[in-house]
Parts: C-alpha cells; sequence; structure tokens
C-alpha cells in the first residue's frame, strides 16, 4: 500500500466515524435537566419543557413555548427556583419559574 492510499482510506475511515457518532450533533439534540424540589426538569430543542414527579420515570409537559423557541439551558438559583434560557430568532432571554410551579417570569421581574 503507498502513501496516496493510505491517506485515501484514513480519510474514509475518518468520514465514517464522523457520520456515525456524530458528537455534535448528538450534543444539539440532548436535553437539558435540572433538578429542584423533588421534580425533574427537562427542557428540549422544541420549545418543551417537561416535567418529571418520579426521578424520570415518566415525563408530562409542563410548558410549551412553541416550535420557534429552544430551551438551552435549565438551571437553579441559590433559592431552588428553576430557571431556562431560552433561544428565539438569534436572540436569548432567561425566565424564572413562580413560587407556585405554574409561571414563568422573565428574571428581572421583581414580583
Amino acid at each position: 500500500m503507498n502513501r496516496r492510499d493510505f491517506l485515501k482510506l484514513g480519510g474514509l475511515l475518518s468520514t465514517a466515524l464522523i457520520l456515525q457518532f456524530n458528537p455534535l450533533g448528538n450534543l444539539a439534540t440532548q436535553p437539558v435537566e435540572v433538578e429542584s424540589q423533588g421534580n425533574r426538569y427537562r427542557g428540549t430543542s422544541d420549545g418543551k419543557i417537561l416535567i418529571s414527579l418520579n426521578q424520570g420515570k415518566t415525563w408530562q409537559l409542563h410548558t410549551n413555548f412553541g416550535m420557534d423557541f429552544s430551551i438551552f439551558g435549565l438551571s437553579t438559583d441559590f433559592r431552588g427556583q428553576v430557571r431556562a434560557e431560552l433561544e428565539f430568532a438569534g436572540h436569548s432571554f432567561d425566565l424564572v419559574l413562580a413560587q407556585n410551579g405554574n409561571i414563568w417570569k422573565t428574571a428581572s421581574d421583581p414580583r
């Protein structure tokens, strides 16, 4: 096997591995999760936030922001409130889940 054939074969194998595993594509479609006050929250790239009351065994819809939104981050603050990072039309913003667990507010809303 000459060097040229080896490089062709190496390039072919590298391409096959990238297409098979596609680590960046998998990361982009993985849901984000956070746990707060015994509940688990999961955000998806299609604008949904799901909630699990049984440690992730079953999930139900908590909020649907719509297909134009993407949830790319979930976290909790020092009070245990869930914070969501959303993206819409190239802009990002943060929302905080109110203490009642039902209403999302802008992060700067003092109420």
